[in-house]
């Protein structure tokens, strides 16, 4: 899963990561403030990639804003697309959430169930995103011996080549009731990570290093945020509409790709301040050194 993760790139920075990675030309909205946090946890806000259709025609553009009237993108071939940050609460609000503390459980979404679930499927056809992340936090648990008590170790996941990760994601936008009530800009967008199961060798597998790299992972947690190659990414983010059985399809390849770019990591034990999400700094990220 991912529940805690790093986002600390200025709005300059991060498209220069994004266009080293081969995403060219995105566009950050002046209206879009990028937080920078070495501790993200869910219901902060975060930046995502979207895509969306200008129509070419009469410059009448088809965003992500649109949706909140109900608006889907324009499927017009004569449209350009446009690559954009916006700002999004993590925890996905579907449209009938009754308020915004249902975010607390939507900011992970399981690719398997993804597509069927009430809370995702609409999403998965129509808002998925890419949410971008320099590295995350996972923890592995284990028993005290002495005490008997479980002891929870903080570990540091990132690109071993330093470059950005772009977790498959998507968004929703929802009308807040009480601010909708008193007349005031009422709505929300929200966004969620997707998650696929650790990896399992399978019968007469051979161990490379970057197997040892994913049976780490599996170690510390039996799920994995969905990372993604950026012709993956490119792809998910892509506007348009897909049936049922097309989105299904797609989140079952997201799972095969997020494997291939997990070999990739390196994965370091860093101090336990990082489980009070009041502490945040680069200190949060650095290893732990050994004692000998």
């Amino acid at each position: 899963m991912c529940g805690r993760y790093v986002m600390a790139l200025r709005a300059g920075d991060l498209v220069d990561a994004l266009s080293a990675a081969g995403l060219d030309e995105v566009e950050v909205p002046a209206t879009t403030a990028i937080q920078q946090s070495w501790n993200i946890a869910p219901t902060a806000t975060v930046p995502i990639l979207v895509e969306r259709l200008v129509e070419a025609a009469d410059g009448a553009e088809s965003s992500a804003a649109s949706s909140a009237e109900g608006a889907e993108p324009s499927a017009s071939p004569a449209g350009a697309r446009r690559r954009e940050i916006h700002s999004a609460r993590w925890g996905l609000l579907p449209r009938w959430a009754e308020s915004a503390a249902f975010s607390a459980k939507t900011f992970n979404a399981r690719s398997e169930t993804a597509a069927s679930k009430p809370s995702f499927r609409s999403a998965v056809r129509r808002r998925r995103c890419a949410v971008p992340a320099q590295g995350y936090y996972e923890w592995r648990a284990a028993v005290d011996e002495a005490t008997g008590r479980t002891v929870r170790t903080p570990h540091y996941i990132r690109p071993a080549d330093g470059s950005v990760l772009l977790f498959a994601g998507l968004y929703e936008w929802w009308q807040d009731p009480e601010l909708a009530a008193a007349g005031a800009d009422s709505w929300v967008l929200s966004t969620t990570i997707l998650t696929g199961p650790s990896y399992e060798p399978g019968p007469g597998d051979t161990t490379s290093d970057g197997d040892e790299t994913l049976q780490t992972l599996a170690d510390l947690h039996d799920r994995l945020p969905l990372a993604l190659d950026v012709e993956t990414a490119a792809d998910w983010i892509r506007p348009g509409e897909r049936d049922r059985d097309e989105a299904a399809g797609q989140l079952e390849r997201l799972q095969a790709a997020a494997l291939d770019v997990a070999r990739g990591f390196a994965i370091d034990e860093v101090d336990r301040a990082v489980g009070n999400v009041r502490n945040d700094s680069p200190e949060l990220t650095r290893p732990i050194e050994g004692l000998f």
